[in-house]
């Protein structure tokens, strides 16, 4: 599968580890420690799966101080999933494509090409569109009039980015995203739904990362933001007005409404959902399938519909799971009660 052959001590000198073992053991690429075959190198960033990676047919293990072993030769690493990840890169790089513009592809006027520029088959640019050094614009591609593309910048084949988009430097955005469609805007009147001219724009930060199928929606007049570093998952929507913080991490089939405010370093897991105008400040992470109605102004970790502190949270689980019990219990009570005033009624009648 791989067309490199190394010693393993080639790949303690890339990821800054030390051998234990046999320096000259033959590696010829990584995998996994299900699935390792002769030859393969593999990561051990845990104790509990130091005995599947012993017994693997991995010729040499990536581990932590706390994982080490004698029974492969091994890497030693302060982070043997950081190691792992160049290991990944050494053996199976980023293919370059050939730069320039292919003939087929579709130039508007006075479009602004960087150096190192490579623009793919029946790919399609706007007007005044300024596409700076090194960017990839892969086949069938569509960039809007006066778009802007960073440096370093891959546009994957089925991207839309819309008009006056601008995408930082060394972004990444993934198959049959549209980066700039038009915000779900409409106002309901008597003749039915009006919709509202959405002509703002979108603007990325530097090094994000959109999932492929994402859509992030221009803002109504202004912009809809995404902040430095801020990775994207698959599927992802960032409605019209949003404005998403730096270093974020939003995974798959995350719903953001409109006008929500982000901040930075905020974790959603898959599927949860933002309400619109809701805010949330820095540092919060907030659990798979949990739904935001109300702002959070709080660091910590939220969970649950709507979301709410992790741990409380876990008390409402659990106090759920009892509920068949309680309500056996209450019915068993409304009984006992109902024989006690029936017996207090006789007793009074009686007299």
């Amino acid at each position: 599968m791989y067309r490199i052959t190394v010693p393993l001590a080639s790949i303690a000198a890339l990821v800054d580890g030390v051998v234990e073992g046999d320096p000259g053991t033959l590696i010829h690429g990584p995998g996994s420690l299900e699935e390792a075959e002769t030859g393969h190198i593999v990561f051990v960033d845990r104790p509990e799966l130091l005995a599947i990676g012993e017994e693997s047919d991995a010729s040499a293990l990536i581990v932590s101080s706390e994982t080490r072993t004698t029974a492969k030769p091994v890497v030693v690493t302060e982070d043997p999933r950081l190691a792992f990840s160049k290991v990944l890169d050494f053996f199976a790089p980023e293919p370059r494509v050939a730069v320039g513009t292919h003939p087929t592809a579709v130039l508007g006027s006075n479009v602004s090409i960087g150096e190192g520029v490579s623009i793919g088959a029946h790919a399609v640019i706007g007007d005044n569109v300024v596409i700076k050094d090194r960017a990839i614009i892969y086949p069938l591609a569509y960039i809007g009039h006066e778009a802007t593309i960073g440096e370093d910048t891959l546009v994957s084949p089925h991207v839309f980015v819309g008009d006056r988009v601008v995408i930082g430097d060394r972004c990444h955005i993934n198959a049959g995203s549209a980066i700039g469609a038009d915000g779900f805007g409409f106002l309901q009147t008597a003749h039915g739904h009006r919709k509202i001219p959405q002509i703002g724009t979108v603007i990325v930060g530097n090094d994000v990362e959109i999932g492929a199928c994402s859509t992030v929606d221009r803002a109504t007049v202004a912009a809809t933001r995404i902040g430095d570093g801020t990775k994207i998952d698959d599927q992802v929507h960032v409605a019209h007005n949003c404005i998403v913080g730096s270093n974020c991490l939003l995974c798959g089939q995350v719903g953001i409404a409109g006008s929500s405010t982000i901040g930075n370093n905020v974790v959603m897991g898959g599927q949860v959902g933002v309400s619109d105008h809701v805010t949330i400040c820095d540092d919060a992470v907030i659990a798979g399938g949990g739904e935001v109605f109300g702002s959070i102004d709080t660091p910590g970790v939220y969970s649950g519909q709507p979301a709410r502190p992790h741990y409380g949270q876990l008390r409402v689980s659990a106090a759920a799971r009892r509920m068949p019990d309680v309500l056996k219990k209450v019915k068993h009570m409304e009984q006992r009660l109902a024989e006690l005033e029936a017996r207090l009624e006789s007793s009074e009648g009686a007299k």
